[in-house]
């Protein structure tokens, strides 16, 4: 009776051990995998992140400057550099300077501290239409093609006018060789009086 015993459990302990192999292999099978060095799960950010973004010149201004802001808010955020305030050439207004990647935009505020005017000379920053330094007359003219524009001239200088339906502007200066040296924002009917007199943007 005993040999009869141990003969059925000898055969219920070999009919267990397959199953017990099967179920160890599918664990393994249905394991996942560890990230490859360089893949996308251990990549950096996407290239289409926000720091990455190219900032651009408007009829607004350009990045945290925009037309209408007040001075004392852009001194605390994003800050301001080269602050001066009753300068010799527009002794009732503050000029500044932006800082980082705007370091090479001039800002113009009023006496109340309201920015009026921005100025562009940052090879770096163009206009959302494309327009950089160093474009040409005749490459504005096809950028602009389908909007209001003005060439004016005072004396020797050349500029290139573009004018919103808002009002606002953009005035492209130009060298002598026809290219844009600077790009400056503000309402377009002040941009085009103040070039044309030769007046300082006050």
């Amino acid at each position: 009776m005993k040999r009869g015993i141990g003969a059925v459990i000898t055969i219920i302990t070999l009919l267990m051990l397959p199953a017990c192999g099967r179920a160890a292999a599918n664990e393994k099978l249905v394991t996942p995998p560890a990230s490859a060095p360089g893949s996308s799960a251990s990549s950096g950010a996407p290239s289409g992140s926000p720091s990455s973004a190219v900032a651009e010149f408007t009829v607004d201004g350009t990045g945290p400057y925009q037309i209408g802001d007040k001075l004392t808010d852009l001194q605390t955020d994003p800050g301001l550099t080269n602050v001066i305030t009753n300068g010799k050439a527009c002794p009732n207004n503050t000029t500044a300077q932006g800082t980082g990647a705007w370091k090479d935009v001039y800002l113009s505020f009023h006496s109340d501290g309201t920015l009026y005017l921005a100025l562009n000379r940052s090879p770096q920053i163009p206009t959302p239409s494309g327009a950089w330094l160093g474009t040409s007359l005749a490459q504005l003219k096809t950028i602009y093609a389908k909007v209001q524009t003005e060439l004016l001239t005072a004396g020797a200088a050349k500029a290139f006018l573009v004018i919103t339906l808002s009002g606002g502007g953009i005035l492209f200066q130009l060298n002598p060789q026809g290219q844009v040296v600077s790009m400056a924002a503000a309402d377009a009917y002040y941009l085009k009086s103040s070039f044309q007199t030769g007046a300082a943007f006050c």
